[in-house]
Order: C-alpha cells, then sequence, then structure tokens
C-alpha cells in the first residue's frame, strides 16, 4: 500500500511540489558502512550495497541538489537564510568499504561529503570485536564449542557458547582479549580473518586511507575515539572528544569542529560540553528536515539504509515524509 501511495503522489507531481515547499530547510544525509561481501545481509541498517549507494546519488543528482559540507550549512544558518536545496551527505564511523563503495560515486557527481570518524578503530587495525562476533554467529548458526586450550576456558564452565555467552565473557575481560576471542571464533566456524584484514569487511579505514581521503576532499569531523558518548560524565565526554581530536587533526592536519552523537544519542546537558569545546554542529538519528528553530547541536538526519527502496529514498529527500509527518502530528493533536 504505501508504495502504491507514494508512486500516486510521485505521478502527480507531490514530490516535485514537497521539493519547492520544503526548498529552504536543510536536509542531511546519514550513511554507514558498504558491505565488502554479504554484511548487507547481516546488517542491512549498518551495511549498504555500493550499487545503492550509487542509486541513491544519481537520484540526488536527478533532483538537482549539490551537497554543501558542515561548514557551509554553518555559514547559512549564521548568515540568517539557508539557501535553496541545500543537502549535506554524512557518513558514520569510517568503515572501510566506503573508499571503494562510496568515493567513486561521489566522485562522479563532484559531491562533497564528511566522515564522521571514531578513531580508537582506525588506530587498532582489526574487527570490529562485537560486530565480528555477532556476524559469525548470524552466518553459521550455531554455538562455540571453546577448545581445553582456548582463552576463554579459565573463566567459564560453559562446554558451549551462544553469541550472548560470549559477548558477555568479552565484557568481563580486558580488551586485549577481543582479537584473541576472535580468532577461536573465526577459526572454529572456518573463516579466514587475514582475507577480512585484506578486503576490509568489518574493518575500519586505516590512518593513511583517512589522511589519503581527507587529501580528496573527504572532510573528517568528530565521532568520539571509541564511540561512547551518552553515559559518560563532562570529564569522560572531554577525554572521549579530545582523543578524537587529536588524532583527527595528526591524520589530517585540520582541527575537526563538528560532531555526530555515537548511535545519535545525547542528554541536555552534553550540549554544555559541546560550546565548551567550541562544537560548531552535531547531528543526531532523529528523522527530519532542518528549519530556523532547529539548534545546531541537535540536528535531524535522514537515515538511509539497504532496507529503504530508492522510492522511498525519493520520498524522504524531496520532503514528501516530512510533510506527510507534519499532518499526522496535527491529527493526532487535534484528536
Amino acid at each position: 500500500m504505501k508504495t502504491f501511495i507514494l508512486t500516486l503522489f510521485r505521478w502527480l507531481g507531490l514530490f516535485s511540489l514537497a521539493k519547492i515547499i520544503t526548498a529552504r530547510q536543510p536536509r542531511i544525509l546519514c550513511y554507514h558502512g558498504i558491505a565488502v561481501d554479504d554484511e548487507y545481509q547481516f546488517s542491512p541498517g549498518l551495511f549498504m550495497r555500493s550499487d545503492t549507494f550509487a542509486r541513491r546519488m544519481a537520484l540526488l543528482a536527478k533532483w538537482r541538489y549539490k551537497p554543501v559540507s558542515l561548514d557551509e550549512l554553518y555559514r547559512q544558518h549564521q548568515a540568517g537564510q539557508y539557501c535553496k536545496d541545500t543537502l549535506v551527505i554524512t557518513i558514520d564511523d569510517g568503515w572501510a568499504g566506503i573508499e571503494q563503495g562510496m568515493l567513486p560515486s561521489l566522485k562522479k557527481y563532484q559531491f562533497v561529503a564528511t566522515l564522521y570518524l571514531c578513531t580508537y578503530f582506525v588506530k587498532n587495525q582489526r574487527p570490529v570485536f562485537n560486530l565480528a562476533a555477532s556476524y559469525l554467529f548470524w552466518k553459521h548458526k550455531g554455538l562455540f564449542l571453546p577448545a581445553e586450550t582456548s582463552c576463554l576456558s579459565p573463566y567459564t564452565t560453559l562446554q558451549q557458547l551462544d553469541l550472548n555467552d560470549v559477548l558477555s565473557l568479552a565484557a568481563e575481560l580486558d580488551s586485549a582479549y577481543e582479537q584473541p576471542i576472535l580468532e577461536e571464533l573465526a577459526s572454529y566456524f572456518g573463516e579466514d580473518l587475514s582475507s577480512w584484514q585484506h578486503n576490509g569487511k568489518l574493518m575500519f579505514l586505516s590512518p593513511e586511507k583517512v589522511t589519503a581521503l581527507a587529501e580528496q576532499g573527504l572532510a573528517i569531523e568528530l565521532h568520539t575515539h571509541r564511540h561512547k558518548f551518552f553515559k559518560l560524565t563532562s570529564s569522560e565526554m572531554c577525554a572521549e572528544l579530545n582523543d578524537n581530536q587529536q588524532l583527527i587533526t595528526q591524520l589530517t592536519g585540520k582541527k575537526a569542529q563538528h560532531f555526530c552523537y555515537p548511535s545519535g544519542n545525547h542528554r541536555p546537558e552534553q550540549l554544555n560540553v559541546l560550546r565548551e569545546m567550541k562544537i560548531k554542529t552535531a547531528t543526531t538519528t532523529e528523522i527530519g528536515l532542518i528549519n530556523y528553530r532547529t539548534p545546531l547541536l541537535t540536528l535531524p538526519r535522514l537515515v538511509d539504509s539497504d532496507i529503504i527502496s530508492d522510492l522511498e529514498f525519493e520520498a524522504e529527500v524531496t520532503g514528501v515524509m516530512t510533510l506527510l509527518r507534519s499532518v499526522a502530528s496535527l491529527f493526532k493533536r487535534g484528536s
């Protein structure tokens, strides 16, 4: 039914009308990783196929959007007037697959984009543990039977472990155990971690790649060092941002001034920390377009993923879905 209604709306010209109505409401697009194998099946909300991303960029070109930087968005806000059809492309985290899966399409249309980078995973070049362990259990659909010589044997009496058992044990141990545990899991399930290192599966960009992408025009901004923020104290937040900032400056030669909340989560008092650190903008994962009343430190975004159709994407980016949500909210308040 949704597909039918949106197809009808597009045929009636309502997509074009919505784009005109919302022309001075900037939209920020949110992307994450690009799959190098079957990650888009494992976690389609996190990993997108490169051809899906290519179609999205083609649709932006079709609708005549010309993405701008976060600095330009900030400049327009400070000037008191947003330009028509302002759009920003943001990419969260720093997954290795974005180099081959996103950059060619961005270059094809001469689109600028911003990467919110978690630097811990760049500095420590190994698969992201929790996600990699989850992937192995998802793909092989079985239990892990640790050998007597397993690094986990001294810490459990269980003869077979499921994903939750492994993650719980890893959380209780030092982070130095993560890679040995992952190597045991991969060997048990018949996966070759060296190939992951080679093709970037569930890996972050290397420091050298970050530098190269920055030199090619990709803006590198803050996403905390370890992808932690929401539950931290003020001093811990500052430490996360300082560590993040230090490595970004080291890799790019520039000071990052824009921030993305990990997982989009934030508390009101955290905005004071960002203000003290002179952060210009901060983005969430709340859905919506920007208007003159939108605070710069809690900017909404349109989160794209591989489970969203091109039609739904067009409905979001042109503003149709925002207008429909507004109408639905009015009816709800009136009932």
